[in-house]
Formats: structure tokens, C-alpha cells, sequence
């Protein structure tokens, strides 16, 4: 006959079971949570470069290691190109050869795939962007990721405004140009620009007044003749005056 301390050993080894399973269960659980965690440590996070306006939208970011910045380039003819805080619009790869540049990438109407470049964030410092098409730089179209405070990007821009004018990258680095469907990107295109009307024709010119012919006189037609007469002619001479008689 089992004693009483088997009896208790045998019900602890069967509450025991079924605990067992549940930490097997819940192993799938956890599995989830590390993914989770992943997912959350590389994000993909768009930024629509250019459009109906040359903006970056948005044009802060704060971004953790791991993720990737995804430029996608909406309308016109852009580049994602990185400066010094204190340079804007000029090139950080004049000296340092690993700063980002995308090189620049277009986006015609019609188009049913849209550029990208897709950036890595290596580092949690801040990092200055720009587009180096044009006067882009100068009329707003800058960014900053993981910026130390709300003013770094309005005084960025204000610098930005102030410089004379853009100087391109020279490599591609920092990313990789790719491209997605359409359908799938975070913006809609600019409308198409519509075709100019064709213009009027020149108006045709009014022919030049004649001037009118002055008209000569009507011949006077001779006056008729009464049959069974005769026309005659007195011509009379002068009166010639009379002397007066001698006193």
C-alpha cells in the first residue's frame, strides 16, 4: 500500500505536467515578441522627395540604427545629398568620402515606377540633407535626421537660403537606387502638366484704303439744235466813249 508521502510526490509530478506543456505552448508566444522587438528596431521609413513642391515631406526624422530611410522621388529631378550643419547646400563628400548621396533621380509624368534610394542609418548622429538639383537647396528643400531640438531645421533652412548656391555630390553612397511600383508608394504625382493651346494666328491685316480716283468732269453736252433753224453770232464791239465838248 502506497504511504501518503508517494501519494503527495505523485500529485506534485502531475500538476507538474501540465505546467511543462504550457511552457512549451508558450515558447511560440515568445518567438512573436522577438519579432516584435525586430521589427520595431527596422522600421522602413519614407520620405517623399520633391512633387508639386521641391520639399522633403517629411523634412525631420528621427530614425534608430537599423532602420532605413526610404527617399522615394516623386516629380521632377532630385538628389538626397548630405552637408555639414554649418554648410548647407555643399557636399559633405568634398571631405569625408563616405557622406550620403543618392545622385539624382527623376520622375517623369507617366511613370508606373517610382526611384528610390534606400538609406541605412548606421548612426544615431544628426546627419544634414539637401537636394542639389538646381536652386532647390535655397528655396527649402532640406532635411535632418535625428536633430537635437525643434529650431536645428529652421535654422538649417535659413542658412540654406543664404548661401549662394548648390554644389553637387560626386559617387553614390550611404544607399542603394532601387525602385517600387506606383501603386505601392507613399505619394500620388503631381497632375500632369497640361500642353500649352496652340497659338492664335497672327491676325490677318486689313488690305490698305484705296485712294479714289478724282473724277474728271463730266463733258458738257452741246445744246441741242431745233430743226429748221439757224444759229447766228453777233459778236459787239466795245462802246467807246464819247469827249466831252470844249467849253
Amino acid at each position: 500500500m502506497p504511504s501518503l508521502f508517494s501519494l503527495l510526490l505523485l500529485a506534485v509530478g502531475v500538476t507538474a505536467r501540465p505546467s511543462l506543456r504550457a511552457g512549451r505552448q508558450a515558447g511560440p508566444s515568445k518567438f512573436v515578441v522577438r519579432q516584435e522587438v525586430s521589427a520595431t528596431a527596422n522600421r522602413i521609413i519614407p520620405v517623399v522627395v520633391g512633387g508639386a513642391q521641391d520639399v522633403f515631406v517629411p523634412n525631420v526624422v528621427t530614425a534608430a540604427v537599423g532602420d532605413i530611410i526610404q527617399f522615394q522621388f516623386s516629380n521632377g529631378n532630385h538628389t538626397v545629398t548630405q552637408s555639414a550643419a554649418e554648410s548647407p547646400c555643399q557636399p559633405l563628400q568634398a571631405t569625408v568620402a563616405t557622406a550620403i548621396h543618392s545622385g539624382h533621380i527623376p520622375f517623369e509624368d507617366g511613370q508606373t515606377t517610382v526611384g528610390t534610394f534606400n538609406m541605412p542609418v548606421t548612426s544615431a548622429d544628426t546627419m544634414f540633407l539637401y537636394c542639389a538639383t538646381g536652386p532647390h537647396c535655397q528655396e527649402g528643400q532640406v532635411m535632418i535626421v535625428n536633430p537635437t531640438n525643434d529650431q536645428q531645421i529652421l535654422d538649417y533652412a535659413n542658412l540654406a537660403a543664404a548661401s549662394g548656391q548648390s554644389a553637387d555630390g560626386t559617387t553614390v553612397v550611404g544607399g542603394t537606387v532601387a525602385s517600387i511600383p506606383l501603386e505601392v508608394a507613399a505619394f500620388v504625382p503631381a497632375p500632369a502638366e497640361a500642353a500649352a493651346p496652340p497659338a492664335a494666328p497672327p491676325a490677318a491685316e486689313a488690305p490698305a484704303a484705296e485712294t479714289p480716283v478724282a473724277e474728271a468732269p463730266a463733258a458738257e453736252a452741246p445744246a441741242a439744235e431745233v430743226p429748221g433753224t439757224t444759229t447766228t453770232t453777233i459778236t459787239v464791239p466795245p462802246t467807246e466813249a464819247t469827249p466831252a465838248p470844249a467849253a
